[in-house]
């Protein structure tokens, strides 16, 4: 994993923080002579961030694995205990949070996604979800509904309802936290449903089946009251 990595959580019902796990670093060992652990998973080498609506943090968790504190999720960078301890941290369906943890690998005990799953956006502000699936998918497969099909009123030569330019955007993030990749879904009357990358409906180079879509991947959509289909995987 590079850091830090939007991802989503593996689980098609949603887990608990106590659920995810931790690896890819070599265990603390203790170093006699010197008197201190070597290796391990220090203060915030792993750090699991989940976004609010404005894109800024609204809770983080540790994950410490150093000698002097026992493995699991803290609450701080000095390993206080979560409040009511990370059974107590819902983390729903598909919930994509931005990762600190350079080479290491988050592993979820929830089940995967075996179904088709479909992400409500929230009604007020931007959702972060995912590809909540066990392998990877196509922009293609991802379908938007919940809005009403556009109508062309004759009286007044235009379309009413459909997605709009702008109404559904799935953003994939770089490292940094910026915007890599952006793609609109318009279905507006004037333009077939679909994929595209621009707001001026401009195609996508290679067509939506081009872009993949790793398990695990995290987005920061726009999209308010809209829903977001991911279909039963193949496995």
């Amino acid at each position: 994993m590079m850091a830090p990595t939007f991802l989503s959580v593996n689980s098609e019902t949603g887990c608990k923080l106590s659920d995810l796990t931790v690896t890819g670093y070599d265990a603390p060992e203790w170093i006699e002579e010197d008197e201190y652990y070597e290796g391990g998973c220090g203060a915030g080498d792993f750090v699991l961030q989940f976004l609010n609506a404005n894109g800024s943090v609204a809770s983080r968790y540790y994950w410490i694995d150093d000698g002097d504190t026992a493995a699991g999720w803290y609450s701080t960078i000095a390993a206080a205990p979560i409040s009511g301890g990370a059974a107590s941290v819902n983390i729903p369906a598909g919930t994509a949070a931005w990762v600190i943890g350079t080479g290491k690998t988050l592993t979820s005990a929830g089940q995967v996604g075996t179904s088709d799953i479909a992400f409500t956006m929230n009604a007020t502000r931007n959702t972060a979800a995912g590809n909540a699936t066990p392998v990877d998918l196509t922009l293609a497969k991802l379908t938007v509904s919940g809005y009403d099909a556009p109508e062309w009123i004759e009286e007044d030569e235009y379309y009413e309802g459909g997605c709009g330019a702008g109404d559904f955007v799935l953003q994939f993030l770089n490292a940094n936290g910026s915007v890599a990749e952006r793609y609109y879904w318009i279905d507006d009357g004037d333009t077939a449903a679909g994929w595209y990358s621009t707001i001026a409906a401009a195609p996508i180079s290679g067509g939506a089946a081009t872009v993949n879509i790793p398990a695990g991947k995290g987005a920061w959509i726009i999209g308010t009251g809209k829903t977001l289909n991911i279909p039963a995987p193949e496995l």
